[in-house]
């Protein structure tokens, strides 16, 4: 884990002041909840990274003194350097402040309660609303123009995040586009509204192995000439009306698998590759390629990370490979005819109790989202699909 965390922090984070990192749930919770593997705090400790606490100040005051020395003495290599509050009233900050700094720790920003930012930042199912649904008009500048000017001490932050971070040993290895053979193999990435759930590791292995063009399904009349698509999570059920409206290009996704053209999909894309979607009482119809019906349910089908065990050779993996990825869906299908499995859960949910990964002809289809890093499924289609290429 750790040569892999390090080289990929040094590829996306050269060239910058500083890289600022998004926390996983609370800083100490992980992935078994006993260990710290998988936690905020094992990432910053692996990378020597400070924290930039924030603290929900909602409906309390002195305790928030209590939760930053707890968090503090939890594990004293974790490197606290600041706090920030939020959800509080102009009212409770010179008091909150005062207590936070009797734990040693500076205040370095605040987030009054502010209900136009809450409406910005609208949360629904798999988490917030992506900022590409809010449409050309949406600009960040709104969120910062709502908070006063005096909001964050931005050059403290600053300076403090060069000068407590630790510098790591990053092995970067040789380059892979030396080292690669390239197969020359047209991809597409299925994009627009609908389908946005994509590491970036996984559009720029596509772009190493060959070409990339990205394909919206609503606009999109047909499929262009491509040898693979990749169908990545996202919302289909939200834009299920849109999707189901295309059907000319619904169509051509059903042909291009159909007569045995590559398709691997994850998640929201293996939702589009069923019959049919229902979503707030309502059932669209959608490709096809997998005889069943997806239902979206009210709560969490399965969060969290996945390990599958490989029960046969398929597309993107062989048999006794490990598969470690990550499930987040509210949805469940009714399959409506009998499939073999490639996959088995150790951990995670899958699509029929613990099994995941369905293939028919070159359609790959599975819950589970990959990254490149832990299972190059990029490179594993290129090198089995290369020799097919004049």
């Amino acid at each position: 884990m750790g040569d892999t965390v390090t080289k990929l922090f040094y590829q996306q984070s050269k060239g910058s002041d500083i890289a600022l990192i998004e926390g996983n749930h609370g800083l100490y919770d992980s992935i078994d909840g006993i260990s710290e593997t998988g936690s905020t705090a094992q990432l910053a400790k692996l990378l020597g990274a400070p924290i930039l606490l924030v603290i929900d100040g909602e409906r309390i005051n002195r305790t928030a003194g209590a939760i930053l020395r707890g968090l503090i003495q939890f594990d004293h290599k974790v490197k606290i350097i600041g706090v920030v509050l939020t959800n509080i009233i102009p009212r409770q900050y010179d008091k909150m402040r005062e207590v936070i700094e009797e734990e040693g720790v500076p205040v370095l920003g605040v987030i009054y309660r502010n209900r136009d930012i809450t409406d910005i930042f609208h949360y629904r199912h798999l988490g917030l609303q992506p900022v590409t649904e809010k449409g050309p008009s949406y600009d960040f500048q709104t969120i910062l123009d709502k908070l006063p000017a005096e909001s964050f001490q931005t050059n403290r932050i600053m300076k403090l995040a060069k000068s407590e971070s630790e510098d790591i040993d990053v092995w970067v290895g040789g380059s892979e586009k030396k080292s690669m053979t390239r197969s020359n193999l047209k991809f597409g990435i299925m994009g627009g509204k609908s389908f946005t759930f994509y590491y970036p590791e996984t559009i720029e292995k596509a772009s190493l192995y060959g070409t990339v063009r990205f394909i919206d399904p609503e606009k999109d009349n047909e499929l262009p000439n491509l040898d693979v698509l990749i169908i990545g999570g996202g919302f289909p059920e939200v834009y299920a009306q849109h999707l189901e409206k295309n059907k000319s290009f619904r169509n051509s996704v059903w042909s291009f698998g159909d007569n045995g053209g590559i398709i691997y999909a994850e998640c929201g894309g293996l939702i589009y590759l069923t019959n049919s979607v229902t979503f707030n009482g309502e059932e669209y119809d959608l490709v096809g390629l997998i005889n069943g019906r997806t239902l979206m349910n009210d709560q969490p089908v399965a969060h969290g990370y996945s390990i599958a065990s490989v029960l046969k050779d398929n597309l993107i993996s062989d048999k006794g490979d490990i598969l470690k990825g990550h499930e987040f869906h509210y949805s469940k299908i009714s399959l409506k005819e009998k499939y073999e499995f490639n996959l088995l859960h150790e951990k995670g949910t899958g699509i029929e109790g613990k099994f995941d990964g369905i293939q028919v002809k070159n359609t790959f289809a599975q819950y589970a989202h990959l990254h490149p890093a832990v299972h190059d499924f990029v490179k594993t289609i290129s090198q089995k699909f290369a020799v097919k290429k004049p």
